[in-house]
C-alpha cells in the first residue's frame, strides 16, 4: 500500500513538472513567432541542434539532461529578450542525478593484476640477467687465456716438447759458459748504439748560418714591403660611458661599428678609417678619445643629443 502511494506521488510530480515546462516552451514559442524567427534561426544563434529547440518548445525536456536543461532555457530566453529568472520561477529546482561508480573493480581482480605484473617482472629478469652474466664471465675468461698465451715462448711446429725443452736448456747453459767478452759480443746490439757518420759534411754545416742570415734578410725585406702595401694602421676610437646613453658609430666606409644602448661604466674600443660619424643620445654621458687624445666639442657637457664626425686629425665637425 505504501509503495503504491509513493509511486503515485512520483508520477504526479513528474506530470506537474512536464506541465510547467510545457507552459515555458509555449511562452518561448509565442515570443519567437512575434519576432519572426524560425527554429533553425534560434538553433543557429544558440549553436544547438534544431531538435533540442523543438523539445524545449513542446515541453519534452525529460529527454534532455537535467544538468543542461535550465541552461538551454535560460539562453533561449535571453535571445528572445525574456527575463530567464521570471520564466524559470515556476519550474523549481531540478534534482541532480546521484553519482554512480563507473566500472567498479573488485579487490580480487586488483590483486590478480598485481600478481601478474610481479610475475612478468620476475620472468623478464630471469630471461635477461643470467645470459648477460654468463657472457660477461666467459668473455673475461677468454681475455685471460689470450694474455697467458702471449706470455708463453713460441714453439716450433712439429717438434716434440722434450726436444724443445732440451734446446732451451742447452742455450741457457752455453750462454752462461761463455766469457764475459764473448757474451757481450753475442748480446743484441741496439740500433741506437751503432755510431753513424754525419750525413751532411762539415763544410755545409758551417754554411748554414750564412744561409739563415740571408733568409732572414729576405724575410725582413718582404715584411717591410707588405707593411708599405698595407698602408698606415687604422685609427683608434675609445668610448667611455659616464651614464646610460644610445650610441651609433659608422666609419668612413659606412661600416656600422656600434648600434646599441650602452650602460654607465662601460668602455668600448673601435678601429677603422676616419672620419667616424657618431650619434650620441646624451652628450654629457660620453667621454671620447681619438688615437689616445681626448675629443671635445661644443655642447659636450649638455644632456642633448649630438651628431658629430671625427676626422683623421681629431677635429670634430657637427
Amino acid at each position: 500500500m505504501t509503495e503504491h502511494t509513493s509511486a503515485n506521488n512520483e508520477q504526479a510530480q513528474q506530470e506537474e513538472a512536464e506541465r510547467k515546462y510545457e507552459r515555458i516552451g509555449a511562452e518561448l514559442r509565442r515570443r519567437r513567432e512575434e519576432l519572426g524567427l524560425e527554429q533553425d534561426d534560434v538553433a543557429r544563434r544558440l549553436h544547438l541542434p534544431g531538435m533540442i529547440i523543438n523539445d524545449i518548445e513542446t515541453g519534452q525536456v525529460d529527454q534532455l539532461s537535467s544538468i543542461y536543461r535550465r541552461g538551454y532555457i535560460r539562453n533561449y530566453a535571453q535571445l528572445l529578450d525574456i527575463e530567464p529568472d521570471a520564466l524559470l520561477v515556476d519550474a523549481g529546482e531540478d534534482i541532480l542525478p546521484e553519482l554512480q561508480e563507473v566500472l567498479p573493480v573488485s579487490r580480487g581482480e586488483w590483486r590478480l593484476e598485481r600478481y601478474l605484473k610481479i610475475a612478468t617482472y620476475a620472468l623478464v629478469t630471469v630471461a635477461i640477467v643470467p645470459p648477460l652474466v654468463y657472457f660477461f664471465i666467459a668473455g673475461g675468461t677468454r681475455m685471460l687465456e689470450r694474455d697467458v698465451a702471449a706470455e708463453e715462448p713460441p714453439t716450433v711446429a712439429g717438434a716434440p716438447e722434450a726436444a724443445q725443452q732440451r734446446d732451451a736448456t742447452e742455450n741457457r747453459s752455453s750462454s752462461e759458459e761463455l766469457p764475459s767478452d764473448e757474451a757481450a759480443t753475442n748480446r743484441h746490439v741496439s740500433a741506437s748504439a751503432i755510431p753513424l757518420k754525419p750525413i751532411r759534411p762539415a763544410r755545409e754545416s758551417r754554411r748554414e748560418p750564412a744561409v739563415d742570415a740571408a733568409a732572414a734578410e729576405v724575410g725582413n725585406a718582404s715584411d717591410e714591403a707588405l707593411a708599405e702595401e698595407a698602408g698606415p694602421p687604422p685609427s683608434a676610437l675609445e668610448l667611455e660611458l659616464l651614464e646610460d646613453s644610445w650610441i651609433e658609430i659608422h666609419d668612413a666606409e659606412g661600416t656600422r661599428l656600434e648600434y646599441d644602448l650602452l650602460r654607465s661604466g662601460q668602455t668600448r674600443n673601435y678601429e677603422g678609417e676616419p672620419p667616424f660619424r657618431l650619434l650620441v643620445g646624451r652628450s654629457s654621458a660620453v667621454k671620447l678619445r681619438f688615437n689616445g687624445h681626448p675629443v671635445t666639442w661644443e655642447g659636450d657637457e649638455s644632456g642633448d643629443m649630438a651628431e658629430i664626425a671625427i676626422s683623421g686629425d681629431g677635429e670634430v665637425q657637427r
